[in-house]
């Protein structure tokens, strides 16, 4: 039978698994779907019904998630994940944010932080419950793609991290201290497209690597030339530290972002505690770290701790073809099959016999 002479139902089905395997590079996804069609045609070559070839091949996302599986690609499902707790951690920062700006900001004017007087009421305290509790909008704003549907979730997260930055802009010295949720709002709107597609791999954690160890560095330089004094407890905490962090990030080790964003956090505490003349530039990199460290603890695989893992994982449709190549349809490409196609075809084979 042609692949030309197809029912409308079998075509209806192709473009559905197409659509399924959007996010997959073309020329794979295209293998994929000529597999499948001449699984189809084969069976309906041999007198089965089209509701019948349909129905042994299962739905086309099942098909689509197993092929992904034995040709080691990305799964779909991941990216949200990736999305899901970013935007989670950007809800956290927000009323963290929140909470420091509502109890510990002395103002909601333009004052610099720098001379803040401790002991003047903060904006709970000036102003009262009322509009303290407009400072958890942009947290609102950060969490909304957790409730939003499927469909409009990628771009209310891209959304949220256009209109947060341009508020952090918009508002006067009270938006420094919303920066650090700008930058996790648009690690969490970039970070699920590039896992997506796949982008990122070992120069991903290089680069992120040498950011995290880059303040370590610097300090050290600082240090040997004379001009910063570091102890022992220093040097530990501002030499080794940021060093042994950015090299665990470097060779792809989850617990390497997630000690960074947790250093962030801490940062971004200790700054707001202790406003001084360079509250601005520890908030801001403390920040930086917390978005760094979320983006890359949620992109990295669990099982993934060597980048050489993914790189093998990769390698799965150079490898030889599964046993059990169907039956009913002779001179098939020698290369992985969608898992449903080879179960059907024994079945296929059965009434041509």
């Amino acid at each position: 039978m042609s692949d030309d002479g197809l029912p409308e139902a079998a075509w209806a089905y192709l473009r559905a698994l197409d659509a399924e395997l959007s996010d997959v590079p073309s020329g794979t996804a295209e293998e994929i779907v000529a597999d499948v069609r001449a699984h189809i045609a084969d069976a309906l070559d041999s007198g089965r019904s089209a509701d019948e070839v349909l129905a042994g091949l299962g739905a086309a996302p099942d098909v689509a998630r197993q092929a992904r599986e034995e040709l080691g690609l990305p799964d779909q499902d991941r990216p949200e994940r990736v999305g899901r707790t970013l935007s989670l951690v950007a809800s956290a920062v927000g009323v963290l944010i929140a909470v420091c700006v509502s109890f510990l900001l002395p103002s909601t004017v333009p004052v610099e932080p720098i001379q803040a007087d401790a002991g003047e009421p903060g904006v709970l305290g000036r102003l009262g419950p009322g509009i303290a509790l407009l400072t958890l909008l942009p947290a609102l704003v950060a969490a909304a793609p957790l409730v939003a549907p499927a469909r409009v979730r990628a771009g209310s997260r891209l959304a949220g991290a256009i209109a947060l930055t341009m508020f952090a802009c918009a508002v006067g010295e009270t938006g420094l201290y919303y920066f650090p949720l700008a930058l996790v709002a648009w690690a969490a709107a970039l970070v699920p497209w590039a896992v997506r597609r796949g982008a990122g791999g070992r120069w991903w954690h290089v680069l992120a690597g040498g950011i995290v160890a880059m303040p370590g560095v610097l300090v050290a330089v600082a240090s040997a030339g004379g001009s910063v004094g570091v102890g022992w407890v220093g040097a530990a905490l501002w030499i080794a530290g940021p060093v042994a962090a950015g090299a665990l990030c470097a060779y792809g080790f989850r617990a390497g972002y997630a000690v960074t964003a947790l250093a962030g956090a801490l940062v971004m505490i200790l700054a707001m505690a202790e406003r001084g003349f360079l509250f601005a530039a520890f908030w801001l990199f403390g920040g930086l770290y917390l978005a760094l460290g979320a983006a890359g603890y949620a992109a990295a695989r669990p099982a993934d701790g060597d980048p050489a893992t993914a790189r093998a994982a990769d390698g799965d449709p150079t490898s030889p073809p599964v046993d059990g190549d169907p039956a009913g349809a002779p001179g098939a490409p020698a290369r992985p099959r969608p898992e449903p196609a080879t179960e059907a075809d024994p079945e296929a084979a059965a009434p041509a016999g």
